[in-house]
Formats: C-alpha cells, structure tokens, sequence
C-alpha cells in the first residue's frame, strides 16, 4: 500500500510536505522508538443505549404487532458496538386494579456476548397484543418515563429511544389522568412534551416508528439529532409493508448509530428444499451482524464465508455470535469479518414454502489522524490541517465508504477567541481530507486543534493536537519529502527522502531523524541519524530501511527532526505508511516476461490454429459439383453432404427415371471419389488408379453418360468443353423439359432409334413412317426383321419395313384386328 497521507496526485501544500502531531499533544514528549507502550489502543466502536418501547395496545392488529417484534429484533442484532446495552419494554395502560402500562421485556442487558444477544432475541417473543383485562389503552408518558429511567445512566454515552407505535394515545380508562375520558387523554397529551424535553436533555435521540393505521401526532414523538451530519435527524418512520418495514428500521438505526446496512436480499425456500442469499462485507468491516429474516423457527441457516467450503464457525472471521435460531428473525454477529461475498444457505424439511430475505449491518472501528503545518503557527498565520480515518489497521481509502464520511476541525485557543469551525474536502479522492483555518493575529498563549471524523459506516473518532502560538519566526525550520510513494515494500527494503532545513541561526545546528511511534512488529532505521544543517539552506537525502523481521501487512510510523541537544524541540514530523509483502516469487519477478511470453504462445496457437483451417479448407471439397450428363444433357447434380471433408465420394444409380448421383456408403464398390489436387482435381473410378481432371471438363462414363465436376472458386465454369447445357427433369413420357420437339425419343426401355433419314425408304432399318406413334416400335427394341417371323414358325404376314406405303393404309401386324 502506497503512502495513505501522500497518495498520488495531491495538492502541492501535501507533495511538499506535511508537518504536526499526530494524536497526541505537541506539548508531551513522544517515548522512544520500539516503546511498546507508546502504541495506542486499538480502535473500538462507541457503545449505544437502546431503549425499545412497543406498543401492545388494541388499536393495533395482532399482525401490527407481528411486524413490531420483527423490528425489534432488527434493532436487537444491528447493535454492534461491544458493551452497548440494550432494554425492550411493551406497554398499554393501566385501567385497574392488577394491571401495568409498561412491562419491561427485556431488562438493559449488555451485549458482550451471543447469549445476551440470544436471549434479547427470545423475549421479544414475550411481546403480544393486550385485551382488556391487561390493559389495552396506550400510554405513551409512562412508556417514555420508563425510557427516561434507562438513558438516565451514565454510560453508555450515545443514547438511543425507539417508539413503536400507531401514536394514538388512549388513556380514557386509565383513572390515575382524571375522572373523565376526556380529562384523562388531555393531561395524558400535555405531559408527553415534558418527558420528551426531558429525554431531549438526557442527550437521548428519540425515533418514531409507525405500525398499524398511523396517526398524525407520531411525528410530534421525535427528538435529538443524527450520528453524523451526514444523516438525517429523527423523524417520525411508518412501515406499512415488510419491504416498509426494513427500510424504516434500517434507516432510523441507522442514523442513530451510524451502522450502515447492505442490500436486502429476498428468495423463498420451498417446502422439503432449500435456497441462497448473498451479502457484501466490505473490507473497511470491524463488525458486521448478517440478519435472515426466515418467518419461521423451524427453518435452519447456514453461514459461509466467501469461497469457503464449511460453514461459520469454522472460517470467516476472529469472533462468531449467533443469535435467534429458534425464532423467526436470527443473526450472526462477526468480529474482524473476511471481506466479501458471504453465502446464506436456508433449508427447510417440513415447513411450509417461505419468502425469506436477509441484509448485512456493519461498521468500522475507526482511528482519525490530525496534522498541522507548521506545527506552531505565528498568529495570523494561515494554517494546512489534514485529517486521514484508519481501519483494521490501514487507511481507509474507498471511494464509497468516505464520500458518506464528513471531517470538520474546529480552533480553539485563549484567551478564548471565538472558535474557528472548518469542513475539510478531499477533492484529489485519496483518502486524505484537507483544509485551511487563519490564528487569529491576536492570538498568544495555546491553541487547539480539534479534529472529528463521522459518518454512516464507521464508529467516528475525535483526534485532539495542541501547540502554541509562535512568538516570533523560529531560526530552524525544516521540511521531511519522500522521493515516491510506493505500493509496497519487502523485507530489507527501504523508502527514500530528502530532509530540507534552513538555519537562519547564523550557526551550525545539529539535528536528529528519529522514529517514533512504530506500529506493532515494525523495524526501521534511518540513515543517516544526524543532519549537520549549516547557516542557510542544508538538504539531505536519508534512506528508512525495513528490518528483516518486519511484520507482513500495513507498517506505519513518524519520522521526526528534532535538536540533537538540549530540550526536545521538534523541527519537523512527517507520518508514513507502507505495505511490506513478502519477497517476490520467480513468477512476480518476471511477470511482464511471462506475459510476453504468454502473448506470443496465444499469438502463435492462433496462426497455427488460421494455418490449419486455411490448409484443411484448401484442400476440403466444399464448392465441388459433381454433374451427370446423359444423353447430352445435365440429368443430375449432387454437392457433398459433408463439404469439410478431403474426398467427395458418390455412385452412379440407376433409378427408374434414369441415371443419378448418390452418396456413396462406406466400402461401396462402385464409388467414384473426388479430391484436390491444387488447381485441379484427382478422380478416381471404381476400381481404376486415380487420374487427373480439370474442373468442369468432361470425363466419359460409357452408355452415353459421362462426368462433369464443377469448382466454384473459379476453375471449371463450363460443361462439356465449354458448350453450356440446360439442366432437364427427365419423364417417361415425354420429351426433354424445355423441349417443344415431339419427335425426341423418350422411351426408357431401350435405346433410341437412329433419326429418320428423308432418304431412307420404307424398307431401311429402323425406318419409321410415324415416329411420333408410340406403337409403331418393338418396345423391345427388335428389328423389323426379327418381327417378321411370329414365334411359332408360321410366316405371320409381311414385315413392317416390307409393307408398301400407301397414305392412308397403314396395317400394323401386332394389330390382329388391323
């Protein structure tokens, strides 16, 4: 982690440097280097008093009062803070002999561990709705009287009143406020304002909450004001829905603790099944409470941290609460939670399908740190304070936890001039929060830095520094700048500076660079430890090393420049941070080799991968045609079903229409296949070695039918040597598709006959007189000749090549009745 206070891009006021106290008094001396005792205690979340009154009267249903106990125990779980002590106290009216408007619930029981929590979340359940034998008016006075009594005690100091109500006050049976109704509601009225003012002054925020058919006077109920300015002041809140209901809960706890809660989750669990709800803890975490809202006891949950295997208890955090299991609302309160993604497991048996929700309350124990520059201001001089907030020992850097966070300063100084407030800005974002106050030119004597830090999310802190008032420009004064700001550190490593003094004393001074206040498990030096700073302007580079055996994590320390003798006088300080991580692996040495190497190993699978594609697809049939012609026209195509592939195999098929191109099965015998072979292709017929063939030339099958394989990627555009042929649908019954001829022969069972000669007489082979008759030729394809003879030996009559043509008398001698 890079140096919190210096983060890059500041103003020039912080790149040059940053002089002050931190923490403590300017005036009492810092203990030497290594002193454990000189470590601050750890931060710690502000205990709160909770004072829970619910409201048990009969103007409210019992689903009223339902949604009351579900708030109550959100109230219950959201209080993180060790040592907070928390009270729930229901109450009606008192409208005779045996009865109390307010039954305390709950005694003030201190949340210091999972059974006080468990048992605050058992005895809400003791909350119902009065009838009225009990006592069913409402009497918000003695309600109020009782919250009174509870906040009145010292500690703790943050105190907090949650009314649960509709704000109707009805104590018209209650004869202890008069002898009629009416009397009794009006003296009732006028003394709720005396209470209030009363817990006004306790110091004792008081939050409104509103359940059933609300009336107008709840808003009268609230009082105090927020944890932060960032927050919003105690209004009146009505829920009127569940989903009203958590927002309404969570933001007033919220602004009166400053908890901040995550999203709210929602699923449902199904009868015999199970279902998971997430939620976020951020790192900035000291404590974090996840609240299941299960609606039903019997419904078991489980907790685990992100990406472990088992559930909490066993990983995830330093301490583990767990509160409410056998009621409908539980909790798991986690001490130093791991950031992340925490997993919500519900599963039920035999409970009914359930709508189930879950959310996430935390916050962070936090520590502030104030510095001034310079140190002891001249009066009228003006005056750079910067303020930084640390949590789980580290700068909290988030963009979205400090831009709900707010940093005021105020100056303070006798003999008592008015304060001087300022609110500080971190316009660069990196953490650290700047501003400027004037002394006042009359001011002498001390002064006082007050410094506080607020806001949703954290606990606050207030960080005090106290100097005086400069008689008079001092004759040494100095500045700490460090070279850089780096991330991080190893073991042995060192960060490196300058340290700048101008000396108008006229003599030399001798000066000392020490360290003070190291954090626990830091190990530093400084070289050089003496800085001789003659008459004028010295600067001296000084180089902090980290021992060996420092601790992995955030170190943190403050450099200082004091007088090598006499008093202590301080010159300059300057607070620094560092992550120190262990020595770097051979991977985290040469990542950027690896990634080169990782870069060029990805290009070169991705040329080999384009190479193997473009060689596969060179060499693949796709945009291959086969064409079969017979009888010289195109009677068939066929593509490859599989274009991918190197070969095209196919069969010739003799169908009943004619001739086609099939796919060949595996090991047919009578496969002819087609490959590349560059430019040209190699085919090979069945049984026959393979030869080489041009696209789109003509290779001759016999029978009249011969092969024409087309290539669409620019060879072979033509059919038959060049000469384009129509492609047909070929019929039994008639002609070629396109054909108009009636005199094209289209038998299918034998040859055709050769074309009718205007020479040839009667008498010549073949000879038609009527080749457009169907019945005129041997559909077994016979000659005249053979036909003249019938098959039992006898003449038969003349042929019919034989026959003289006479128009008009034409016998046919396979007629008999001809």
């Amino acid at each position: 982690m890079s140096d919190p206070i210096f983060r890059g891009g500041g103003s020039l006021r912080r790149a040059i440097s940053i002089f002050g106290v931190i923490g403590v008094l300017l005036a009492l001396q810092l203990p030497p280097a290594g002193n454990a005792s000189a470590q601050e205690p750890p931060p710690k979340l502000p205990p709160l008093q909770v004072v829970v009154l619910v409201d048990e009267s009969g103007s409210l249903s019992e689903a009223d009062v339902v949604q009351e106990k579900e708030a109550a125990r959100t109230i219950v779980f959201s209080a993180l803070a060790p040592g907070s002590v928390v009270s729930i106290v229901g109450f009606g009216s008192s409208d005779g002999p045996g009865q109390s408007a307010v039954q305390v619930a709950c005694p003030p029981a201190p949340l210091d561990n999972a059974q006080s929590r468990d048992s605050l979340a058992k005895c809400v359940g003791d909350l119902h709705r009065r009838t009225p034998q009990e006592g069913d008016g409402t009497d918000h006075v003695a309600a109020l009287q009782q919250a009174l009594a509870f906040v009145g005690a010292a500690q703790p100091e943050k105190k907090v009143v949650f009314l649960l109500t509709d704000g109707k006050l009805d104590v018209s049976n209650s004869p202890s406020w008069g002898d009629t109704p009416a009397r009794r509601n009006g003296a009732a009225t006028a003394k709720v304002g005396g209470v209030l003012t009363d817990l006004d002054r306790a110091g004792a925020q008081v939050w409104p909450l509103g359940f059933g058919a609300v009336n107008d006077a709840l808003r009268g109920f609230a009082k105090g004001r927020s944890c932060t300015p960032a927050a919003v002041d105690p209004h009146e809140q009505i829920a009127r829905s569940p989903e009203e209901l958590a927002s309404a809960v969570q933001e007033a706890f919220s602004s009166a603790s400053c908890v901040k809660y995550g999203p709210r989750q929602t699923g449902n669990v199904p009868k015999g099944g199970s279902t998971e709800l997430t939620v976020d803890i951020p790192a900035v975490a000291s404590y974090a409470s996840i609240l299941v809202y299960k609606r039903d006891p019997r419904v078991q949950v489980e907790y685990l941290a992100p990406g472990a295997s088992k559930p909490a208890p066993a990983v995830g955090g330093s301490d583990f609460e767990f509160a409410g299991q056998t009621t409908e609302t539980e909790s798991l309160r986690i001490s130093d939670p791991e950031p992340g993604k925490w997993t919500i497991r519900l599963s039920s048996a035999d409970v009914p399908a359930q709508d189930v929700a879950a959310t996430v309350a935390y916050q962070a124990a936090v520590k502030a740190y104030l510095t001034v520059s310079p140190p002891q201001p001249a009066p009228g001089q003006t005056v750079d304070v910067d303020m930084q907030v640390w949590a789980r020992g580290r700068a909290v850097v988030d963009t979205s936890t400090l831009q709900s966070l707010t940093f005021t300063l105020t100056l303070t100084g006798s003999p008592g001039f008015p304060a001087q407030p300022v609110t500080l800005a971190d316009p660069d974002h990196d953490g650290t929060f700047g501003g400027q106050v004037k002394v006042p030119a009359d001011a002498s004597g001390d002064l006082t830095f007050s410094g506080q830090v607020t806001g949703i999310g954290i606990g606050g802190d207030t960080r005090v520094l106290s100097t005086k008032v400069q008689n008079g420009v001092a004759a040494v004064q100095g500045q700490i700048l460090f070279d850089s700001n780096r991330a991080a550190v190893t073991p042995g490593g060192t960060i490196s500076g300058t340290v700048s003094v101008t000396n108008n004393s006229g003599r030399p001074a001798p000066l000392r660079l020490e360290i003070a206040a190291p954090s626990p498990g830091t190990t530093l030096t400084v070289d050089p430890a003496v800085v001789q700073a003659l008459p004028g302007v010295t600067k001296v580079p000084f180089t902090l090393r980290f021992g060996e055996g420092t601790a992995r994590g955030t170190n943190a320390a403050t450099l200082r420049l004091v007088k090598e003798s006499g008093p202590p006088d301080l010159i300059a300080e300057r607070l620094f941070t560092t992550d120190v991580a262990p020595e770097p692996g051979i991977w985290e040495k040469l990542f950027w080799l690896w990634a080169g190497l990782a870069v060029l190993v990805a290009v070169a699978v991705v040329f080999a991968v384009v190479k193997i594609r473009a060689r596969r697809e060179k060499v693949s049939v796709r945009g291959l045609k086969a064409q079969l012609v017979w009888n010289g026209s195109v009677s068939f195509e066929l593509e490859p079903p599989n274009p991918r592939l190197k070969s095209f195999v196919f069969v010739v098929h003799d169908a009943f229409t004619g001739p086609q191109l099939q796919p060949a099965n595996a090991g047919d015998p009578g496969a002819y296949q087609v490959r590349r072979a560059g430019s040209q292709l190699s085919l090979t017929p069945p049984g026959q070695q393979p030869m080489v063939l041009a696209p789109g030339s003509r290779h001759d099958l016999g029978r009249d039918r011969a092969l024409v394989v087309l290539d669409e990627r620019g060879a072979g555009d033509g059919l038959l040597d060049g000469d384009p042929v129509t492609p047909v649908s070929y019929s039994p019954f008639d002609g070629p598709a396109g054909s108009d001829s009636p005199s094209t022969y289209t038998d299918p069972f034998t040859d055709a006959p050769a074309p009718w000669r205007a020479d040839a007489g009667f008498d010549s082979p073949r000879a038609d007189p009527d080749p457009g008759d169907p019945f005129t030729d041997d559909p077994f394809g016979r000659a005249p000749e053979e036909n003249a003879s019938p098959a039992n030996g006898s003449s038969g009559g003349p042929s019919r090549g034989s026959v003289p043509f006479d128009a008009g008398a034409y016998a046919d001698p396979n007629n008999p009745f001809s």
